[in-house]
């Protein structure tokens, strides 16, 4: 390989991390906008860091799922388009 050149990519672009940080947004907002603090006061204390962040997991998850599923509805529009755009006139 000369000098100057670039290695080719054959392989997949990779996917940037923007959906990743949309989801820990959203799961950070659900946390505090929608959890309930009513936890008891029997409970140790480190009990109260350990479902603080058990929630905060869970928040994060279903944000995840949210933003996989608008991505999908998203692909799945634009297939539905470029198929229907790609249908000769005399079919419609």
């Amino acid at each position: 390989m000369a000098k100057g050149a670039k290695p080719s990519r054959a392989g997949p672009a990779r996917k940037p991390v923007r959906p990743m940080l949309l989801a820990g947004g959203l799961g950070l907002i659900w946390f505090v906008q929608f959890q309930q603090g009513d936890m008891t006061q029997d409970a140790p204390s480190w009990g109260y860091g350990l479902v603080l962040g058990m929630r905060l997991l869970a928040d994060f998850v279903g944000a995840w799922v949210a933003v996989a599923l608008l991505q999908l509805a998203i692909a799945l529009g634009r297939l539905g388009l470029v198929q229907l755009r790609s249908r000769p006139e005399e079919e419609m």
